[in-house]
């Protein structure tokens, strides 16, 4: 391939105004010998139109744009942080007064007609049941639907030490069935406390078995904890029992072997009386 030399290409004031105006380059800068040397060189050298506003080096080595290094979850802008949702409003039912009931028929209509979310229209609340003047108070933490698991194996429970509802009480701190995997919550139980209090001294135990640490609390906080279980407390003069409950034993049924244990120890209280 033959490349074509260009000569030399001489020029003064006049020309070199004429080709920066034809090439859109406005005005000549610099009007010195050396200037329209370098202009008479790259005209030579074929340049013919303008492609940038300032000049360069086009034989310098490209240099690289900076790389950002990626932001780190500590330096990434922080939003604002939404609000946490609102928890689904609870009823609250704020503790009743002292229940002045003269007996048990008084008491259990006065629970009746108790606004509370667990109240079942037309249902019997199930406070006490069984031989209240038995003075042997079986206290659970809610009723249990007849025929349930839980129920079977309580029935089965006392009926090993010789309980059932002819010799005993059936008591619960919430009248009426709360849920299948759930216990009473502490609003709950303090809105029927005064109702179990008020039963309790219509007809005052003697013995007390709590089936379970909601019902164990009745004796106090200390006796509301897993490891107050085999162990014994006070409701006024009346010495309390905490036991697991059915509900408890049929999770863990590992823990049956304790609980027989612990129903034979009330039984003996149950004889000495």
């Amino acid at each position: 391939m033959i490349h074509q030399i260009r000569k030399p290409v001489a020029l003064d004031q006049c020309r070199a105004r004429r080709i920066v105006t034809d090439m859109g380059m406005g005005q000549v800068q610099d009007s010195t010998p050396t200037g329209l040397a370098a202009l008479s060189w790259l005209v030579g050298a074929g340049v013919d139109v303008v492609v940038g506003d300032a000049p360069r080096n086009w034989l310098a080595a490209p240099v690289a744009a900076p790389v950002r290094a990626p932001l780190s979850p500590q330096n990434l802008p922080k939003s604002p942080a939404a609000p946490p949702p609102r928890p689904a409003a609870v009823p609250q039912i704020a503790a009743s007064a002292p229940i002045s009931a003269a007996d048990l028929p008084a008491l259990l209509a006065a629970l009746a007609d108790f606004a509370h979310p667990l109240r079942r229209p037309g249902a019997v609340p199930q406070l006490l049941d069984g031989a209240v003047v038995s003075g042997i108070v079986v206290l659970c933490e809610q009723p249990e639907p007849e025929g349930s698991p839980a129920a079977v194996l309580r029935s089965r429970m006392l009926a090993a030490i010789g309980l059932s509802l002819e010799n005993s009480t059936l008591a619960h701190r919430v009248p009426w069935p709360v849920s299948p995997d759930a216990a009473p919550r502490p609003n709950d139980i303090a809105a029927f406390a005064p109702f179990l209090a008020r039963a309790l001294e219509l007809h005052p135990p003697r013995l007390i078995l709590a089936l379970g640490q909601t019902a164990a609390a009745l004796a106090g906080d200390g006796m509301a904890v897993a490891s107050a279980r085999g162990k014994w407390g006070r409701v006024g003069d009346a010495p309390l029992l905490a036991i697991s409950s059915p509900r408890f034993l049929l999770k863990q049924p590992q823990q049956k072997r304790q609980a027989w244990a612990d129903l034979q120890a009330f039984a003996a209280r149950v004889a000495a009386l």
